[in-house]
């Protein structure tokens, strides 16, 4: 997995259990569910940093 500045592949495999396990529940730093058909329009709503858009995820429609 390779995006952003973070080191992703660092922390991935050790979140991923986190989740695994239900230590960790990402439900609740997720704001939004958009189709990957609007992924445009969503990122520049995330990136003006719009009230409500903490984190974004994209699934197939």
């Amino acid at each position: 997995m390779k995006m952003g500045n973070c080191n992703h592949r660092r922390y991935i495999p050790d979140l991923l259990d986190l989740v695994r396990t239900g230590a960790i529940d990402p439900s609740t730093v997720l704001t939004q569910v958009e189709d990957l058909p609007t992924v445009l329009d969503a990122y520049e709503t995330f990136d003006q940093r719009q009230s409500g858009w903490t984190k974004v995820v994209l699934g197939p429609s």
